[in-house]
């Protein structure tokens, strides 16, 4: 089967081609070209009404799933039920690849619990009409045992695509202090304050088995060859070591200090799209758009709002920042290189495998026209 798309820019890792052409056959990108060397004779056409032409999204992080689960506190849906919902919005912005964030701690986090992932990957596995894929990235706490003992079966069982390696207890990265940390998971959980005594003393003697489960951890998905994240890293000092045990992503550095260090050390930098385009941290961290001006941030995620990304990208390139190529890397090319999923993902690119979106940049926010992935067309918005 043939596709071409034409008269649409098409959005390039480093130009813009106007009026410009891409034919899709069976699943990837056969060709792409300026107008006057479009193929005569296809199968199929769509008139790409000069809006833009791109890869699709690649989402690395992004828990917006638990909110499908559990829309208020103790109200819980089916996960098949909550994967369909968030499979249609992700496709409603953009996104054809979906990095799920799951938590692996010890359960006080309501869906962040050991049995959301195993339930989620089974329900992936299911799921045989989804719009856009599914992926598990787990987030390892370090200070969980039950999290360790999980993490290392869903790296043998090759469940997960992504793991990243968390510690949230006060006084690291995220909550600088103990009160700070009390008053998030109240605000989230609503766990009583005996309760959250009981979890920090918990946390706290868990912290001498951390660096014994660092190294376990790293060895086994480096084996496995995963790829590997850090997250909500403070100071340079921390992001030091991190290289060596195989990571090869730094989520939401909470400084300067630390996303200038993990850019220098070829980490990809990650921060959250919610950020940019609100302009500014939900946690009063380091705004991310500061990074970007900074040339230290390499890739955004949605983190817990998928429509995000492309508002950003937008967002960048409409106040001046970026180039539209440049912004689109951000969120395609560059998270796709951090997971080794650029040799067929993220650009558009002949060889390729055709996961793409046509989106007209209104005035106010980007819109979804068409979404293709694996070359067939899921998701179609007709103009009015």
């Amino acid at each position: 089967m043939q596709t071409l798309i034409y008269n649409a820019t098409l959005v390039l890792p480093d130009k813009l081609i106007e009026n410009g052409w891409l034919l899709i056959e069976d699943a990837r990108i056969a060709g792409l070209g300026e107008s006057a060397t479009a193929p005569a004779q296809v199968e199929r056409k769509i008139d790409g009404l000069g809006h833009f032409l791109m890869p699709g999204l690649i989402d690395l992080h992004s828990d917006a799933i638990e909110r499908q689960v559990e829309p208020r506190p103790e109200v819980i849906f089916d996960t098949h039920i909550a994967l369909g919902e968030i499979d249609r919005r992700l496709a409603s912005a953009g996104i054809t690849t979906e990095f799920h964030a799951i938590s692996l701690d010890d359960n006080e986090f309501g869906t962040r619990s050991v049995n959301f992932v195993h339930d989620l990957a089974h329900n992936i596995k299911l799921e045989t009409d989804n719009l856009v894929r599914h992926e598990i990235h787990a987030r390892f706490e370090l200070t969980s045992q039950n999290g360790f003992e999980t993490i290392k079966k869903l790296i043998k069982t090759r469940e997960v695509r992504l793991i990243s390696l968390m510690d949230h207890t006060p006084g690291q990265g995220q909550y600088k202090s103990e009160e700070g940390f009390r008053e998030y998971i109240k605000r989230t959980v609503h766990m009583s304050d005996e309760k959250i005594d009981e979890w920090i003393i918990m946390k706290k003697a868990q912290k001498a088995m951390v660096p014994e489960r660092i190294a376990t951890v790293t060895r086994l998905a480096r084996e496995a060859g995963l790829a590997i994240a850090t997250h909500d890293d403070d100071t340079a000092e921390k992001i030091a070591g991190w290289p060596k045990l195989g990571v090869t992503m730094a989520e939401f550095p909470t400084t300067m200090e630390a996303a200038t260090a993990a850019h220098k050390l070829g980490l990809v930098v990650c921060m959250g799209a919610p950020n940019v385009l609100r302009g500014k941290s939900s946690g009063g961290n380091i705004s991310a758009m500061a990074t970007i001006q900074a040339g230290v941030c390499d890739a955004l995620c949605a983190d817990y709002y998928p429509a995000a990304m492309l508002g950003a990208t937008f967002k960048l390139v409409t106040h001046h920042i970026l180039s539209l190529p440049q912004a689109v890397q951000l969120v395609t090319l560059n998270p796709a290189k951090a997971v080794g999923l650029h040799q067929d993902f993220g650009s558009l690119e002949v060889g390729k495998i055709a996961d793409i979106i046509l989106v007209k940049a209104t005035a106010r926010n980007p819109r979804v026209l068409r979404l293709f992935v694996d070359g067939q067309e899921r998701l179609t918005h007709w103009e009015g």
